[in-house]
């Protein structure tokens, strides 16, 4: 596997933490991973480390510099606030067509 710089894995990193809902993200008990039209990618754990791994082309690029455990953290907490987002969209969705069946004339 290729070598990811550091430079490029970071403004990888930052165009998807800043857009996250393009990305089919997921939580995995390997890490998380996503993908859009163009790049799918993964943040996992190789024993102490997180490695940042980036497939485009059908190559795959790594890097492992360090960098990658807070990202993950970072990640998992804006995963989690997106799931949330999506169930509190829900809800008021049924919410609002039960109001609706409700003030229905049988």
């Amino acid at each position: 596997m290729p070598d990811l710089k550091i430079q490029e894995a970071k403004l990888l990193f930052k165009k998807i933490h800043s857009n996250p809902k393009s990305y089919d993200l997921k939580i995995n008990e390997d890490g998380i991973s996503g993908r859009d039209d163009e790049i799918s990618f993964r943040l996992y754990r190789t024993g102490e480390r997180v490695a940042f791994e980036v497939t485009i082309d059908e190559l795959t690029f790594t890097n492992t510099t360090g960098e990658w455990n807070n990202a993950m953290i970072m990640l998992e907490s804006t995963i989690k606030k997106i799931e949330r987002e999506d169930e509190n969209f829900k809800i008021e969705q049924a919410i609002d067509k039960l109001r609706k069946y409700l003030s229905e004339e049988n």
